[in-house]
């Protein structure tokens, strides 16, 4: 097998694949759930955020398979599937499960289950994706073999940029509605 496809290689492109795919999705999201999105282009945008997202996981199950598949630094089942339980890098591999298992409850309870929880408690699951992303964002520069690489470098530091400023972004208008709406309780 030639360098470019190693199961080392792979392990990387797809760490960085899934990063890029749930990192879009995030995105989306956020530019999605703005008002003025909402009213031009908001179903295009929802699903596109939905198939990032279900790309990112799969992407993600990928890996983990990659990495039980991995001669050089072999992790068991359990080192893959147990927060901690790893003997390389034990934080930082905990900090990549715990991420794949919030995107999990966060993908499958909007796809599967969102009916059954209803809009509120939807929302507050939903919310798990902040936490998962930074989870995955540590995941990626401790463990990832290519993070002091200035490339990799730019890309996290980008999208974390891109994030603050979207998430900013975000909370500004949701204070801005609900004062909105309070002056015209005040009214009513």
């Amino acid at each position: 097998m030639s360098d470019y496809f190693s199961v080392w290689t792979l392990i990387r492109a797809s760490g960085f694949l899934a990063f890029y795919f749930m990192t879009l999705s995030l995105f989306l999201g956020l530019f999605s759930s703005f008002s003025i999105m909402k009213k031009r282009k908001g179903r295009l945008l929802q699903s596109l955020h939905q198939k990032s997202g279900w790309y990112g996981l799969l992407t993600i199950i990928f890996h983990i398979i990659l990495i039980g598949r991995d001669q050089y630094a072999p992790y068991s089942s359990g080192e893959l599937f147990l927060p901690f339980f790893a003997k390389n890098e034990p934080v930082y591999s905990a900090l990549g499960t715990l991420s794949f298992y919030l995107f999990f409850l966060v993908i499958g309870s909007s796809d599967f289950f969102i009916r059954r929880l209803g809009r509120t408690a939807w929302k507050k699951i939903h919310f798990v994706v902040i936490p998962a992303w930074v989870f995955m964002l540590i995941h990626g520069l401790g463990n990832g073999s290519d993070s002091s690489e200035p490339w990799a470098l730019f890309i996290y530091l980008f999208a974390t940029a891109f994030m603050i400023v979207l998430l900013f972004i975000r909370i500004i208008e949701s204070l801005m509605k609900r004062q909105s709406s309070g002056q015209r309780n005040l009214k009513s």
